[in-house]
């Protein structure tokens, strides 16, 4: 099997949203055409934000996730290709929390975390259950706002990945112009030494587009940011999602290698073509 790409975004059954188990996952994951990937689950968000549990683990659940992970590793064809990962809530309300949790999930033994954005003042953005609360607000300040925020974040220290970086046009509310958007962005990025996504999942989305848009990409090439590969799956069936789009993304902005990262700062490059 000639291998290609490693997705560097996925979840499971335990963030109360996702559709297969961590098993299922890995077993998928090993029968594709990629070199590996990055299994991160959502860390548990505070009680008043996911109450019923429907998009971040229990509390009590990262032990387990992280053990079952090392055991699947150990057996596992794809080896050390396999990473333990977390995607991690930026909290604007309570940073603190995001830290502690990162902190605890770093302690337990993830490998790679990724830094989000899905809340503004506890409003989830993204939820299509939310949705309805867009047509309340002005879609300049939602992103302004947004911004803010994901450069609080990405400048944070806390994150080795930040994933979906322009996650407001997911239903389709875009600014009149979001370059200057894109530029605040990629300049902090660019600082922090992040590695940023190229993430599938807005192909899937009613923008029908990249995370980040191809504009946004080369404002990020031009600020010297690397790049991961993200389905953001939620079933097998998503893992790996159209990654020769993405790759064709980032090739026809002068990028010629995607970024795997396993922990500790290291970093597979693996040659986009």
């Amino acid at each position: 099997m000639n291998r290609r790409f490693a997705d560097c975004h996925m979840h499971t059954v335990l963030c109360g949203h996702a559709e297969h188990s961590i098993e299922e996952m890995v077993a998928a994951l090993e029968a594709s055409t990629l070199v590996g990937g990055v299994i991160t689950e959502h860390l548990p968000l505070p009680d008043e934000v996911d109450s019923d549990r429907v998009v971040s683990m229990y509390p009590g659940e990262l032990p387990s996730y992280v053990g079952a992970l090392q055991i699947l590793r150990e057996r596992s064809v794809l080896g050390a290709d396999l990473v333990i990962g977390a995607e991690a809530d930026w909290l604007d309300t309570d940073p603190a929390w995001t830290a502690d949790s990162v902190a605890a999930a770093r302690g337990a033994g993830v490998e790679v975390v990724l830094g989000s954005v899905h809340m503004l003042d506890g409003w989830a953005f993204d939820d299509p259950e939310r949705v309805q609360v867009w047509d309340t607000k002005d879609v300049e300040e939602v992103w302004e706002q947004y911004f803010s925020v994901w450069c609080a974040a990405a400048s944070s220290g806390l994150f080795d990945v930040m994933s979906h970086p322009d996650l407001p046009k997911k239903f389709g509310h875009r600014p009149r112009d979001p370059r200057p958007y894109y530029e605040q962005a990629a300049k902090v990025a660019g600082e922090a030494g992040l590695l940023c996504e190229v993430s599938t999942a807005g192909l899937r989305r009613p923008c029908a587009e990249l995370y980040p848009a191809p504009a946004f990409i080369a404002e990020l090439v031009r600020r010297g940011v690397d790049f991961t590969l993200a389905s953001d799956a939620h079933s097998k069936a998503e893992i790996g999602h159209r990654f020769a789009d993405a790759a064709a993304a980032l090739l026809a902005a002068g990028v010629t290698r995607q970024a795997f990262p396993k922990g500790d700062g290291f970093i597979d490059w693996l040659k986009l073509e």
